[in-house]
């Protein structure tokens, strides 16, 4: 398992309280992970099985960043599926999507993943 950092920056600023999930793909062992980037967008991956971090490859790399009503953002570790939840996605498919987010990641020992999202204002 390699350690698994890095930051997610909206439009050139930090993204707060969004959730990530890898995919792996192209041959890249294991099952993933998850993640919710802190304050100055950075985060930790957690694999799906325990433990911290990612087996070293390719994944294709999906962010969620979904707000409730009042413009809070989802409770982290909040488990009620998107369909019944009252939140809403902010963000286009390309990036929240998990089987058709356009994002790519690699993980190597010691590389911080740096994924800079963009929307029109």
């Amino acid at each position: 398992m390699t350690l698994t950092t890095g930051t997610v920056l909206l439009n050139e600023e930090p993204l707060v309280n969004a959730d990530l999930y890898f995919v792996p793909l192209e041959g890249t062992p294991g099952v993933g992970g998850q993640a919710r980037t802190k304050e100055a967008g950075e985060f930790q991956v957690i694999y799906r099985r325990g433990g911290e971090g990612l087996p070293a490859g390719t994944y294709r790399v999906a962010v969620s960043y979904r707000l409730m009503p009042d413009g809070t953002p989802v409770p982290e570790g909040d488990t009620t599926p998107p369909i019944e939840s009252p939140a809403r996605e902010t963000l286009p498919r390309k990036y929240a999507d998990p089987d058709q987010s356009e994002l790519r990641a690699t993980v190597a020992p010691g590389q911080p993943i740096e994924l800079k999202l963009t929307t029109k204002k």
